[in-house]
């Protein structure tokens, strides 16, 4: 009798297996896209980089330590000595440049403006995450779907090779009939290599975007035989957008530059201060020094900049009208797609189809009867399998565009 920590040892592996290929809905793969991401974290770094850069610009210089000597003799019996000569000094003093309270402010801006417009990014990661997620999940489970009609419809096909074999032997068939249903069976097998290949690529597509071994899909199916929202309230929603946002805080960005440019002319102050030390016997002395920008040509550079700021900011703008017009033109696109798709889904599943397993069971029962050839039936079958294969193309085309619609924006959980 085995011990039960040694059973319970041997199955420890099963187990691990089991949870690591269970099924996974379609919220705990977005989940697990989100949790895997290295480009929300480098986002997340790159704006927390942005905000201390803010700080730091709010700031004035660091003050400067001024060492040395002045009026040093060259030449005569004094040279190169620092006590004899009464105009010799050694020196030392601090000094500080101000840069004006308005110019640091507009610096800080325009970093903080950076800043959002990185953050703004990051819904444009997440919802391209998103809707890469979901249309790998619906994939999955579409492409499982496929493979199981196959794998039925061969199951059914490579029963009937051995009895039509044993027809032939006792001379109650046609000899060409084993020929037919072989054709068959290796029809179906091609069919079923497309079908697995098809659940691998989307497995390496799930692996790749959560970091998961995901190999089935389970959970609520997504509603896709209807769009997310009606046309218009999609239209009325592109500028809520993850790209719409991010253009606008770059319109922001070039805005805040340009007022950081309007102030760059604006002198900067230095103040030095020092104390110098002479030879013995003569009199310290301590002294205090300005120094002052001096925007000469301001005319032909600060103002130059600005203007040019100020053409960006414009440009920005434009470009941000253009990217508004763009998304709707997709998204008009992207509907009309749905839609196509949508109209040839829903025809083959009320009509094509179920015809097409009519057509099956009757000959079918002519088949059994005798009334019809066994080719017939191989047909009828092949034609229904196509029918079903055909129905799971058109669903993935209406789920690709479902999904394409739904993730334009970031969605909290899958509907």
């Amino acid at each position: 009798m085995k011990k039960p920590w040694k059973m319970a040892a041997c199955g420890l592996p099963a187990l691990l297996w089991l949870s690591a290929a269970q099924a996974t809905t379609l919220e705990a793969s977005l989940q697990a896209a989100q949790s895997w991401s290295a480009g929300l974290s480098a986002n997340a770094h790159q704006v927390n980089a942005l905000e201390n850069m803010a700080v730091s610009a709010g700031q004035l210089p660091d003050p400067k330590l001024l060492v040395g000597i002045d009026n040093v003799p060259v030449q005569g019996n004094n040279s190169r000595r620092l006590t004899r000569e009464g105009m010799t000094m050694e020196k030392i003093g601090i000094s500080q440049t101000w840069v004006s309270g308005t110019k640091r402010q507009r610096k800080v801006d325009t970093l903080l403006a950076q800043a959002r417009e990185v953050e703004a990014g990051k819904g444009v990661i997440l919802a391209q995450l998103q809707r890469d997620t979901a249309q790998a999940w619906l994939t999955l489970a579409i492409a499982r779907k496929t493979l199981a009609a196959i794998d039925e419809q061969l199951a059914e096909t490579q029963r009937q090779v051995a009895v039509q074999k044993a027809s032939v032997a006792s001379g109650s068939a046609q000899p060409d009939s084993t020929v037919d249903i072989s054709l068959a069976v290796n029809e179906m097998l091609n069919l079923q290599d497309n079908a697995r290949r098809d659940v691998e690529v989307a497995r390496a597509r799930l692996m790749q975007l959560t970091g998961e071994e995901i190999t089935q899909t389970s959970g609520p199916f997504p509603r896709i035989e209807r769009l997310p929202a009606t046309a218009a309230v999609l239209l009325e929603g592109v500028q809520q957008h993850p790209e719409i946002i991010q253009a606008a805080r770059a319109a922001d960005v070039a805005k805040a530059r340009s007022q950081q440019s309007a102030v760059a002319g604006q002198p900067d102050v230095g103040v030095q201060v020092y104390y110098g030390h002479r030879g013995d016997g003569m009199d310290d002395l301590a002294g205090i020094q300005l120094s002052v920008d001096l925007p000469l040509f301001q005319g032909k550079r600060q103002d130059k900049d600005y203007s040019a700021d100020l053409s960006r900011a414009m440009e920005a703008k434009d470009q941000l009208t253009l990217l508004v017009r763009e998304h709707k033109a997709q998204l008009n696109a992207l509907i009309a797609q749905y839609q196509s798709a949508q109209a040839i889904y829903q025809r083959q599943r009320d009509t094509v189809l179920p015809l097409l397993q009519a057509k099956y069971r009757l000959t079918e029962a002519q088949y059994r009867a005798g009334n019809s050839t066994l080719a017939a039936l191989l047909a009828a079958r092949r034609a229904q399998l196509n029918g079903n294969i055909t129905l799971s193309n058109n669903q993935q085309a209406m789920a690709t565009a479902w999904a394409a619609i739904r993730y334009l924006t970031v969605q909290d959980s899958p509907q």
